[in-house]
């Protein structure tokens, strides 16, 4: 591609790649277990999170027009090559993801048969009640959206071989995984692995299909099943529970 990578692309990776992750996980670190979760702060920070990601996404997207390159390269192609290896690792992000929200949603049943009703409230910032979806769901549009023009289209593109296009693209497939998967160290090493899968799987999706359409589906279809998923398994522990004690049960959405 012509006068790519260029200075501010270069910029552009150390702040999306680097200085920004590591301050926000500075800041997630430092603020966790000190925020109750409620519906009033999730709805603050789905809302806040959303205008970061489109004014992050929209760097990208404005950059790529003052140098006048085709977006194309970034992804924006109506033609979706599908093939044998683009099924192939479909299958297999797919049924690693039914693997982790199985298992993840038992971890969270477990802990409401446990009666830590608070836990939900201090450990996660996924929708609780069905007024806080929408929301919600515009996190999961500009999540996916623009996290994809930033971690597949841009940074997927950058670091690709330019000079041997059919070597495989092991450090394009790796260095935006590393890049975005460490930002989540707080989370636990556990979380950073899951996220380092995942986006390593997006990326092959991304270079094998020469198409980030397919990418912004799956990166808002897993955003949005997860939070609704946990919501539901919440909730009906919470019913569980408040049945066990003898309580009349309200439904609050």
């Amino acid at each position: 591609m012509f006068n790519f990578p260029a200075l501010p692309d270069h910029i552009l990776i150390w702040i999306f790649g680097i200085i920004l992750p590591f301050l926000s996980g500075l800041q997630s670190e430092k603020l966790q277990g000190k925020i109750i979760f409620n519906e009033s702060s999730r709805r603050r920070l789905y809302l806040a999170n959303s205008l970061m990601l489109a004014l992050s996404g929209a760097s990208i997207l404005i950059v790529w027009f003052f140098k006048d390159r085709d977006f194309k390269f970034l992804g924006f192609n109506n033609a979706i090559q599908f093939s044998t290896p683009l099924f192939l690792v479909l299958g297999i992000f797919i049924l690693a993801y039914a693997i982790d929200i199985f298992f993840t949603a038992r971890a969270m049943h477990q802990k409401n048969e446990n009666k830590e009703e608070d836990w939900f409230e201090k450990s996660s910032f996924l929708p609780e009640k069905y007024r806080e979806l929408p929301s919600y769901i515009l996190l999961c549009i500009c999540a996916g959206v623009f996290e994809e023009i930033i971690y597949r289209g841009f940074m997927v593109t950058y670091f690709l071989p330019t000079d041997a296009p059919s070597t495989f693209p092991i450090l394009a497939l790796l260095a935006p995984s590393v890049l975005f998967s460490m930002a989540h160290y707080y989370q636990g090493w556990t979380s950073v692995l899951k996220i380092f899968i995942f986006s390593t799987l997006l990326s092959w999706i991304f270079i094998t299909s020469k198409s980030i359409y397919l990418n912004m589906v799956l990166h808002f279809l897993i955003d949005l099943i997860s939070g609704v998923v946990m919501m539901l398994s919440n909730s009906q522990g919470r019913g569980t529970r408040d049945r066990g004690q003898g309580k009349g049960i309200t439904a609050e959405m």
